[in-house]
């Protein structure tokens, strides 16, 4: 990263070494002519790609100018919406270069971390590159190797600064991971002569304010618990760091709100408890503390932190809520997945067999598991009874309400009570939500701690209370804390209730409705039931969003914290007092359920209704028990069954998920003439089910889910949907054609058969709907079998993505008449070649070739994609780009991951937009040009690829050599051709290798 400054004693020694040791190599193995016009070319090379000499180097800088004004500059740039790189290397490189950074690098790349290297020619003599401040602005973590002549470097300094400062902006989601490879803590603190020496000679050099701000920057990395390399070997060290860096990044993979305020006195008092050290002891650690208090995301934030330390993870989100809806049998089934145990081995028919088979198959797994919102020692019992289901060294977390610390037989119980925020990460916490940033406004401050102090340091409250204020005046700020100043401090949900008040009615209902039933579901199905309700879904769910009453996941699921799902249902509960004892609006809990279907009064008064029985027979359907449902638009059933003459029955339905329906349908006159969305995942139903007549074909029927119906070996005749919009098949296994009625849904927008191994084309049919948008229908993993496009493919004018494996036929070259085509993925397909008329594909971004084998290169029509801005062809058997890839200016991704690449063309310099150009574990990969060095962005490049191109480089010299002395000997000439052939391929090789020692 770090070199000595431009022009000094050190700098000029090395460049003598290089040439030396070229001259030397070079006279060895060429003839005279060619070793003086290489040596010539070389030395060029050399000269002309280092970076100029710093010819201000003994003036004392402005201290508005040099690095102080790069600092600066990159401040007015707008940072990106997220990260491009994971970590940032910091180091000197006369120190660590060639030995433990390099070695550090390696076993991050190796962990398949996208790293940032800083190299040193970008930057030219007093002033920073915008490319190492960019770089640092958009890493996640920042590694500063400290090592003895760290602080001599400007260059160093410049960079610890920024990431400080970019670490202190971020509010904590980006981490500084100091290694302290030979120096102390102290040195780093500047509490010894090593580092101070060093500022002092800055001093002469730079302002007083630049060298203040370095010192600044050394002393609070300095406070940051590091990593000490001390007598470790490299080896060993790397790969322990890379992990940690791994585990650090993993904090991703569970959501917690972007706004979160690390309490990290909290975590690591809760990690003390966990113990990780003591390895020979199963231990619990019982969360405890009211609602909203934080206990969810801290078990969230500790998971995430010490996920990598296991053999497998489970976190076990709302288990009273589960247990409820769905029984604890689902609960089980979800931990044996989440911690690797296999599904044929989960044949799971009641709760008894659940702890069987827990207890069997996690005892020689190190695990750590979370279960989240436990209400009662049963729930514990029945998924981490004892300690023995588990080996030495797991960990099991659990959050409660609850006080009452439960038997964990065979194990250890510590307590940790969940404590209320402190007032300053309070105020940080409400003014992210109330002004968008880290402190209220200047003229608000006084109010804003006044809102602080009401809410009693809960985040929830904080969240919504600041959300609810956003925008407002001073007189609305005034009206809500006088009304928060009457409700006692423990009336939390009162307190939310305030922020409830203030929606409109159609965003209460749709509020309720999450509360009750969509937490933890994706979006996309709810949008279709609540337009068919007449609401404006869209800006419904995006007024909860601003308000933080309800949180979109990545996922584009449904998220809304404990205490808001409660007061949803409270309020829902209260509707009894108003109605006299008559049902609510909303039924989730299935003993209510069962009381609402044995009792015919208040009916009318149902909307939602979700029921839950361990078999079919449990609850069976007649009309006696659906009589009077007149408003019920949501049915929710697992298991049960319809029976007898259903005539007039829920005739506002709009929703009807029946999950595991039998094969077997009894009922009889089941006209859902209103129903919208239809989900029978999970079911036995076959084409030949007696209820498509019933219930399968209603003219209003919009989204028709059959995820994994294992029976499906074709779908039923859907001609009289006439208006399905959406159409997934997703899992069905033994699925092997689609009716030829598809071709009538004329408004259907989302085909879904991924996974559908023994489906071999997409019928005809299809490609006579011109609403069709997207089609999906990727092998999820590689199976001998794939789909085939019809001829007539090109007809879907609107079609917008295609994903699909194909199989050994060619495509047709149809495809290329896809005009409205943004997004190509053919992952997993066999086909060898695509079609020239790819070419014509105007619009499209992405194009993805992922696991393509059998295809070997790209067809030059492929640079008539104008418009494409990432192409993956990463685990494909493409061994070279075509040059006409270096027409494609809106390119910013390439990924080549484990390709057959060969060499990397000269063109890619060219690329103006290229961001990010992916080359990790390319193993035949021998040449690296030297044009790439002008990307602004590092390349992923496999640990081996420039000793290759120095090792092949020098077995072509050596070839070369004794090709001639054997031509001599012999008396006989070669093909010159070949000859060439030969001589070129060890010069592009020399090339490269003079561009690493250049580099290096």
């Amino acid at each position: 990263m770090t070199s000595p400054d431009a022009g000094g004693r050190g700098g000029k020694l090395e460049l003598l070494a290089c040439i030396a040791l070229v001259i030397v190599l070079l006279k060895f193995f060429l003839a005279d002519w060619l070793f003086y016009l290489l040596l010539l070319l070389g030395v060029i090379k050399l000269f002309k790609e280092r970076p100029a000499p710093d010819l201000h180097e003994d003036r004392k800088p402005n201290p508005t100018h040099g690095p102080a004004e790069a600092m600066s500059e990159s401040d007015r740039v707008s940072l990106p919406p997220g990260c491009k790189y994971e970590v940032f290397l910091s180091f000197r490189g006369p120190d660590t270069r060639q030995g433990f950074t390099d070695i550090l690098y390696h076993a991050l790349v190796d962990a398949g971390i996208h790293v940032f290297r800083d190299n040193e020619e970008i930057r030219k003599g007093e002033y920073i590159g915008d490319e190492i401040l960019r770089a640092i602005e958009e890493s996640g973590i920042f590694v500063p190797i400290f090592s003895r002549t760290y602080a001599s470097s400007k260059w160093c300094l410049i960079e610890l600064a920024k990431m400080v400062e970019s670490k202190e902006k971020s509010s904590s989601s980006k981490k500084i991971l100091p290694i302290f490879y030979d120096v102390g803590v102290d040195d780093v603190k500047l509490k010894t002569k090593l580092y101070t020496g060093a500022l002092l000679i800055h001093r002469k050099k730079f302002s007083t304010d630049i060298v203040h701000q370095w010192e600044k920057a050394l002393r609070d990395a300095g406070k940051i618990k590091g990593w000490e390399l001390k007598d470790k070997g490299y080896a060993e060290f790397a790969k322990e760091f890379a992990r940690k860096v791994s585990m650090e990044l993993k904090a991703k993979q569970k959501y917690v709100t972007e706004s979160l305020v690390e309490r990290i006195d909290q975590q690591d008092a809760l990690i003390s408890l966990l113990d990780l050290k003591s390895s020979h002891d199963v231990r619990l650690v019982w969360i405890h503390g009211m609602g909203g208090i934080g206990k969810t995301t801290l078990a969230k934030v500790v998971f995430n932190r010490l996920c990598d330390h296991f053999d497998g993870c489970c976190f076990l989100l709302d288990v009273r809520e589960t247990t409820e809806r769905k029984g604890i049998d689902h609960l089980q089934r979800q931990l044996l997945q989440d911690l690797g145990v296999k599904a044929a081995d989960i044949s799971i028919t009641d709760e008894s067999d659940g702890i069987k088979i827990i207890s069997k198959k996690l005892q020689n797994r190190k695990v750590l598991v979370v279960l989240d919102d436990v209400y009662d020692q049963e729930q514990i019992g029945k998924l981490a009874g004892e300690a023995g289901w588990f080996r030495e060294g797991s960990r099991i977390i659990i959050t409660s309400r609850n006080k009452n610390v439960p038997v964990f037989e065979g194990g250890r119980v510590e307590i940790f009570e969940a404590e209320p925020m402190k007032f300053e990460e309070s105020l940080l916490l409400f003014s992210r939500h109330a002004f968008g940033k880290e402190n209220p406004a200047e003229d608000f401050h006084g109010l804003s701690e006044e809102a602080v102090s009401i809410t009693g340091g809960l985040p929830l409250a904080l969240e919504v209370v600041g959300s609810k204020l956003r925008t407002s005046d001073r007189g609305h700020w005034n009206h809500i804390i006088g009304t928060l100043q009457k409700i006692p401090e423990k009336k939390v949900e009162d307190r939310l209730k305030i922020c409830y008040d203030a929606l409109r009615l159609e965003v209460k209902e749709i509020f309720l409705d999450i509360a009750c039933f969509f937490i933890n579901e994706k979006k996309t199905k709810a949008i279709y039931m609540w337009q068919a309700c007449d609401f404006e879904p869209e800006l419904a769910v995006q007024e909860l969003v601003d308000a933080s009453l309800v949180k979109l996941t990545n996922e584009n699921k449904f998220w809304m914290h404990d205490q808001l799902r409660d007061l949803g249902r409270k309020l829902i509960r209260d509707e009894r007092l108003k109605h006299h004892g008559k049902p609510c609006s909303r039924i989730w809990m299935h003993e209510d359920a069962l009381k609402v279907l044995q009792d015919e009064a208040g009916r009318e008064n149902v909307e939602m209704l979700s029921l839950f029985s361990w078999t079919s027979e449990d609850c069976v359907l007649t009309k006696h028990e659906l009589k009077n449902f007149n408003n019920l638009r949501f049915l929710s059933l697992i298991r049960s069954k319809f029976s007898g003459d259903l005539e007039h029955v829920l005739p506002k339905l709009i929703w009807l998920s029946w999950h595991f329906c039998p094969g077997e349908f009894q009922g009889t006159n089941l006209h859902l003439k209103n129903l919208v969305v239809l989900d029978l995942s999970e079911s036995s139903v076959s084409e030949t089910w007696a209820g498509w007549r019933h219930i399968g074909m209603c003219k209003e029927l919009k989204v028709l889910y059959l995820k994994r119906c294992y029976h499906l070996t074709k779908t039923p005749d859907l001609s009289m949907c006439t208006k399905l919009e959406r159409l997934i098949l997703k899992g069905c296994i033994n699925l092997v054609e689609i009716d030829h009625s598809v071709g009538k849904l004329k408004c259907l927008k989302y085909l879904n058969a991924s996974g559908c191994i023994h489906l071999r084309e997409i019928p005809r049919e299809v490609c006579c709907l011109d609403g069709l948008v997207d089609i999906v229908m990727i092998m999820e993993q590689s199976f001998n079998c794939s789909y085939k496009l019809p001829n007539s493919i090109g007809r879907l004018e609107r079609l917008q993505r295609l994903s699909v494996s194909l199989g050994r036929s060619r495509p047709p070259s149809s495809l290329g008449d896809l005009k409205s085509l943004t997004m190509l993925v053919l992952s997993r397909s066999e086909m060898a070649e695509l079609p020239e008329s790819i070419g014509g594909l105007v619009k499209l971004e992405f194009l993805s070739l992922f696991f393509c084998k059998e295809i070997t290169k790209l067809p030059n029509s492929i640079g008539g994609l104008k418009s494409l801005v990432e192409l993956n062809i990463s685990m494909s058997g493409i061994v070279q780009l075509p040059d006409v890839v270096g027409n494609l200016q809106k390119l910013k991704v390439i990924d080549m991951r484990g390709c057959d690449i060969r060499r990397l063309p000269d063109f890619l310099g060219n690329l103006e937009k290229l961001e990010r150009l992916d080359v990790f574990d390319c193993k035949y990969l021998q040449v690296i040009p030297s044009a790439i060095k002008g990307l602004t962005s590092p390349l992923k490049v496999p640990s081996s690829a420039w000793e290759k191109s120095c090792e092949s480089y020098w077995k072509q010299r050596l070839r070369l050599r004794r090709w001639r002395i054997h031509s001599r000997l012999e008396g006989r000439g070669r093909e010159e051709q070949t000859l060439s052939k030969i001589r070129a391929h060890a010069q592009a090789i020399g090339a490269a290798h003079l561009f690493k020692m250049s580099k290096d």
